[in-house]
């Protein structure tokens, strides 16, 4: 995937009330490496906490799109994607699914494992607990993730791991980072102080890259 040529700078760093304990990476490239990092800081572990954990620069793609399970809330509180190949995290600045990471973990180059986990996180997260949470009770499609992603199959690697297919953002929905950037430098905490505290966790501790997903995955409109 190309990095494009465009960085948000900053002078701080991932703040030490962030910093997890113990031998855990702080660049988790698989679900079971951010499971171990979630688990590894401090109670109740925040998203913006985890965000704020990360290893700077974070390769970054930012949408207004609403479809999804975890819909923006419009440009101004997009719906950032998070790339450490072959992980990809998403989370939203605002609204419903603000407090969910969302994973698809690339076992090909069209396909991914789904899974997620809710926060804050006030107990040890089970290696099990973020497929579990994308699956359905009733009969239909194994996982909610199939209502947008075709062709579910089992991963047959990860007992209760589900595979289907990536797609990218449309590009009519692409948010430029510096517009993410003026976002975070005009939020007023005293009014909205949970979307401002999401903001800075991405601007606010180190360098945000612009990174494509690959222009041959489909769209969600493909």
């Amino acid at each position: 995937m190309a990095t494009l040529a465009f960085a948000a700078c900053s002078d701080s760093a991932p703040s030490e009330r962030c910093a997890p304990e113990g031998e855990v990476t702080t660049r988790p490239r698989s679900i079971a490496e951010a499971v171990a990092l979630v688990n590894a800081l401090p109670r109740p572990a925040t998203i913006e906490c985890f965000v704020e954990s990360l290893d700077r620069p974070l390769y970054v793609e930012a949408t207004s799109s609403i479809i999804s399970a975890q819909p923006a809330a419009g440009r101004r509180s997009p719906r950032v994607f998070l790339f450490a190949e072959p992980l990809v995290m998403s989370i939203t600045m605002d609204g419903d699914g603000r407090d969910l990471l969302e994973f698809g973990e690339f076992v090909d180059e069209r396909q991914t494992i789904k899974a997620e986990i809710a926060f804050p996180v006030v107990a040890e997260v089970e290696a099990t607990a973020p497929f579990d949470r994308v699956l359905f009770d009733d009969e239909g499609p194994d996982t909610s993730c199939a209502l947008c992603h075709r062709d579910e199959r089992a991963s047959g690697d990860i007992p209760g791991a589900f595979v289907s297919d990536a797609l990218r953002p449309a590009d009519d929905t692409l948010v430029d980072l510096l517009d993410l950037q003026r976002e975070a430098d005009r939020c007023d905490p005293g009014r909205e102080p949970a979307r401002c505290a999401q903001l800075d966790a991405f601007t606010g501790h180190g360098e945000l890259v612009h990174r494509a997903f690959p222009p041959e995955l489909p769209t969600i409109f493909d």
